[in-house]
């Protein structure tokens, strides 16, 4: 009774360490890329005054590419740790094969790609309809896209963690640790709900963290179905491409309230049939260790 006990503190603790821990990263990754940049600023400094010299080091402290170095720095340091926890604590046994992870290869791609595409057009109409409701909502999520660099001029270095980096780190947290150590303890759809949940609320503002739960949803079922975490890291890679480059180029019928309601019919048709394709492309769903044999 002693070992179920704290096999269940264990879990519990690892539901919640990694966000935990992803916050501490990224404040020691600020502090690491904002010293590096004052230090930078002194050694480059061409003026006179310490008024020129404040402003010209407050303009690289702010700048964009001091940003896109801290994201980088935190998911590169990120990733080699939850990579590591999840390799020790849930990785043993699982599959790193489509073909062993799927009855069905060319279903579950379609499957895939349909998800992508449909959470895209729900990330969108979700988005606008919460502008409208919320317009504060906005006004903070267009200064935090701002802020970041995620605009139409992204860096390189953004551009590296919003498409890649960003998405592995956040699979390892959210659909590694956090929905295996969940699935330990209580059913599978509270655990995808746990993770998402926590998803959504860690990027801090409410716009996204709407549309990020919703997503995280969708990519917690898709664990569930494939209990492989490279499934999840693929499907989030694409979403983001997609919504980083080309989000203003998917078409969208919102003339009139008619063709805006088929619009929003037609993306959640698209994405409950991209579910249905990867139910019936998964191979089977791991019987893992669940909350019924703690």
């Amino acid at each position: 009774m002693n070992q179920n006990n704290n096999n269940r503190i264990k879990y519990i603790a690892w539901i919640f360490l990694p966000c935990i821990l992803a916050f501490i990263l990224q404040y020691i990754a600020t502090i690491v890329v904002m010293e590096g940049k004052v230090v930078y600023a002194m050694g480059t400094f061409k003026g006179s005054t310490v008024d020129e010299l404040m402003d010209y080091m407050f303009d690289i402290m702010l700048s964009a590419a001091t940003d896109g170095s801290i994201y980088v720095l935190y998911a590169v340091v990120g990733v080699a740790i939850f990579v590591t926890c999840y390799s020790k604590m849930f990785m043993k046994g699982k599959s790193y094969s489509l073909k062993g992870i799927s009855k069905n290869v060319p279903l579950t791609l379609v499957g895939l790609t349909l998800f992508c595409i449909g959470m895209q057009y729900i990330s969108l109409f979700l988005m606008n309809a919460l502008a409208v409701a919320f317009p504060s909502w906005m006004e903070e999520y267009e200064n935090i896209i701002e802020s970041a660099g995620l605009t139409d001029e992204i860096t390189v270095l953004m551009a590296v963690y919003a498409v890649l980096l960003g998405p592995i780190i956040e699979e390892f947290i959210f659909r590694g640790i956090t929905y295996s150590a969940a699935r330990k303890i209580m059913p599978y759809y509270l655990a995808i709900f746990v993770q998402a949940l926590l998803f959504g609320a860690f990027h801090l503002n409410a716009i996204q963290g709407c549309y990020a739960f919703v997503l995280g949803l969708g990519l917690g079922y898709i664990m569930y179905l494939y209990d492989n975490i490279f499934l999840t890291i693929a499907a989030h890679i694409i979403y983001n491409i997609v919504g980083t480059f080309f989000s203003e180029a998917l078409p969208i019928a919102e003339d009139t309230v008619f063709t805006l309601f088929f619009s929003v019919l037609f993306a959640l048709l698209v994405t409950y049939g991209s579910l249905i394709c990867l139910k019936n492309g998964a191979a089977s769903v791991k019987d893992e260790a669940s909350f019924t044999d703690i």
